[in-house]
């Protein structure tokens, strides 16, 4: 029990040991009874003045030790080394380590399912992205709800990048949009998973241009960059950090990038937006906490990303990355999160079969 707790039943205790002892004896009748509710009036608003500031109390020192940071990404992607990143700099921010603890599988449901099963006292926490909103939508069976977690910041946002082995037959965008033309239903191209971001975005690139791709979902980036380099694959859908990593091999073409413009960092690199004017396929990245976890410990923890995110070190590490830094109040999360959603359950449900 903790001191809040104590403080909560001392209280009562007191009021029902007075209430019903032995100086009711002193008064009688109606004055008895107008007696005991005012002495009760006046222990509850005792009570309730003094309770927020119990709970506060118990977070002053927070944390005190290790934070546990899960990830829904195998180890080797870019979304698991802007992760590493980020946990490393949060931590020298909260005067703790903050351990990434990698949890792939069905979009990072099994991350979520993880967060939702621990206990709500600030040691667990899950960095998401936007894949997570749409997994009750594409995958049958009792999902958390990604909504019913508590928000604490954004983070980033990562754009994505069409890359093709070195002995693919097209070397930029409009190259390759003529060779599946050319052959429709001969290629296939590999994503992070069914249902992340970058299937989305890949799916709506190819119904918007008419083309015949076969999608082969993989558990993550990293197998996808190692079969892409070692050329068992010919095209993939990869977030921009695996991207960069993957373009350094001179085994891997980067043919497109997904954001509104080119990416600071690949100035050669065209925009799918180039072609199709207003395309864009960005995921969120953000933090959250288990479900009840009190106010406090939230507070504490979105200084703490908004510090790591103003560090000049983080934020070169990140544009070293192409990731965009996102910051705001665990509230403004919260929104952001239900727009996302709305918007990619909108497409994927446009999209039907086609993302099966």
């Amino acid at each position: 029990m903790n001191s809040a707790s104590r403080c909560f039943a001392v209280v009562i205790g007191a009021c029902r040991r007075w209430l019903n002892g032995s100086h009711l004896d002193l008064v009688a009748g109606a004055n008895a009874r107008s007696w005991r509710s005012r002495l009760w009036l006046g222990w509850l608003a005792a009570l309730l003045a003094g309770t927020p500031q119990a709970h506060a109390d118990d977070w002053a020192d927070y944390p005190q030790r290790p934070i546990k940071l899960l990830l829904g990404y195998p180890a080797g992607g870019g979304g698991d080394l802007l992760g590493r990143l980020f946990a490393a700099r949060l931590g020298k921010e909260l005067g703790q380590p903050v351990v990434v603890v990698n949890k792939p599988g069905v979009s990072g449901a099994l991350a979520a399912a993880e967060l939702a099963r621990t206990p709500a006292d600030g040691y667990t926490l899950y960095l998401a992205d936007t894949g997570i909103l749409l997994v009750s939508l594409l995958h049958e069976g009792n999902w958390t709800d990604p909504l019913q977690l508590t928000p604490v910041s954004p983070v980033a946002s990562l754009a994505f990048a069409w890359l093709a082995h070195a002995s693919f037959p097209a070397g930029n965008l409009r190259e390759l949009v003529l060779e599946l033309k050319a052959r429709p239903g001969q290629y296939s191209y590999a994503s992070p998973g069914v249902g992340t971001i970058a299937h989305l975005g890949a799916e709506l690139f190819s119904q918007s241009l008419g083309l015949e791709l076969l999608h082969i979902p993989y558990k993550g980036g990293g197998p996808i960059l190692a079969d892409l380099t070692s050329g068992q694959l010919q095209l993939g859908v990869l977030s921009l950090p695996a991207a960069i990593a993957a373009s350094r091999t001179q085994r891997v073409r980067l043919l497109a990038v997904t954001s509104a413009k080119r990416a600071p960092t690949l100035p050669e690199v065209p925009a799918v937006a180039e072609l199709l004017p207003r395309f864009q396929a960005v995921t969120q990245v953000f933090l959250l906490a288990p479900p009840g976890l009190p106010s406090a410990p939230v507070d504490k923890l979105n200084a703490a990303v908004a510090r790591a995110l103003e560090s000049p070190a983080l934020q070169a590490e990140f544009a070293a990355q192409s990731a965009g830094i996102q910051s705001g109040s665990p509230a403004e999360l919260s929104a952001l999160l239900r727009r996302e959603s709305r918007r990619w359950r909108a497409l994927a449900q446009s999209l039907g079969s086609r993302i099966d």
